[in-house]
């Protein structure tokens, strides 16, 4: 379940429109539709949404534990909430490191990252996916969209592989699982147009909340199988449907492009 189907399954719970419940939030009821549809990926307003609609904010931020807790574990909650206030009170900081390092990881790649300030009219600015640690300790992670960080492309390219511009994101690799293709650090861009698997074609993957670039091909019954390039160090990894469902894995899109030094 996404961030937009909790909180509109949250403001169901609570019996409110979207307007009421961005009047008890205090903000626009269009921030609260936007939430909902999907079309922003996170707000600094999730506390305030859960306490409005009576749910657990550890559920509405990241699907952890059940929607609404039992008494018994009210206190787990009410912990929760307040090291959701100090996580959200030290998320710019946190923004603003995670992106000063990706520019200087991109910066050792073919492509710099820019501001959109920076973009010629036939340019496009990509932004990237990243992961967010979440308050608690328990190496809990959600995948957000940088608001600041983004490779510039030319808009010509795209369109040539049928890239819509909204629906291309940036992910930079981690760990040594894809090489000798891709090392630790290189940069792909995705399109998130594009989830429908062609065998052997490269993916980005949401596992748990934690990004994942693997090959990918389909299995009889509607499952998948993941292969890294480095398959010695990394064996492939298949999962039924259920499976992927049980460990919360998602095609996020297809990649096409990459870039890396050797």
């Amino acid at each position: 379940m996404e961030l937009s189907d909790r909180i509109k399954a949250a403001r169901k719970h609570a019996g409110l429109t979207q307007s009421q419940l961005a009047d008890h939030v205090g903000i626009a009821q269009t921030a609260i539709s936007q939430l909902e549809s999907g079309k922003t990926l996170r707000s600094s307003y999730l506390l305030q949404i859960a306490e409005a609609c009576g749910v657990s904010v550890m559920w509405l931020a990241s699907g952890i534990g059940g929607m609404v807790m039992p008494p018994e574990q009210a206190a787990f909650d009410l912990e929760g909430r307040e090291q959701w206030k100090a996580f959200e009170e030290g998320m710019e900081l946190a923004h603003r490191d995670i992106d000063e390092n990706m520019a200087s990881t991109v910066g050792a790649a073919p492509i710099s990252a820019w501001g959109d300030e920076s973009l010629l009219d036939d340019e496009v600015g990509i932004p990237f996916l990243r992961e967010i640690q979440l308050p608690g300790g328990a190496g809990h992670t959600l995948i957000e969209q940088s608001h600041t960080a983004k490779l510039r492309f030319d808009k010509h390219s795209l369109r040539a592989r049928g890239v819509p511009f909204d629906k291309a994101f940036c992910v930079i690799i981690s760990g040594n699982s894809m090489e000798p293709v891709l090392h630790d650090g290189s940069t792909v861009a995705i399109n998130t147009g594009q989830k429908s698997v062609v065998d052997g074609k490269m993916y980005a993957l949401k596992h748990s909340g934690q990004l994942r670039v693997k090959v990918l091909y389909r299995l009889p019954g509607g499952g998948i199988r993941l292969k890294s390039h480095n398959n010695a160090e990394h064996p492939d990894e298949s999962y039924t449907p259920e499976q992927l469902n049980e460990n919360e894995i998602e095609v996020i899109g297809r990649v096409f492009w990459g870039a890396s030094f050797f």
